[in-house]
């Protein structure tokens, strides 16, 4: 299992803080058990949980509101959803939704 702390010596209250937020919307989510990881945005303020197999994020903003976001990988825009179900819809719809396929499907797809 990887660390989702890598890069961090110390976390702070505020990043504790977060990640409990954006830990309990993983917990609850269909997508928990998927490899994650764990940062913060400087410019932003923004603390997320990036899946590392799906072009989507659980995204908690300074004010402690949760947003779903499905980056499209073509175009690099960014949409925000309030719940995943969206997420999820948005993602699947996109022409090219990331790696929202599974292992025998991406085999198929390149051929081998």
């Amino acid at each position: 299992m990887k660390d989702i702390f890598s890069g961090y010596e110390v976390v702070s209250f505020y990043e504790a803080k977060a990640l409990s937020i954006l830990m309990e919307h993983y917990a609850q989510s269909d997508m928990c058990g998927e490899s994650i990881c764990f940062g913060h945005n400087n410019m932003t303020g923004w603390y997320y949980i990036a899946f590392e197999n799906y072009s989507i994020q659980i995204a908690l903003d300074p004010k402690e509101n949760v947003f779903w976001i499905v980056t499209d990988i073509d175009t690099g825009e960014e949409e925000f959803f309030t719940h995943e179900e969206e997420a999820a819809e948005y993602l699947e719809k996109l022409d090219n939704p990331g790696m929202f396929i599974d292992d025998e499907e991406w085999e198929k797809e390149m051929g081998r």
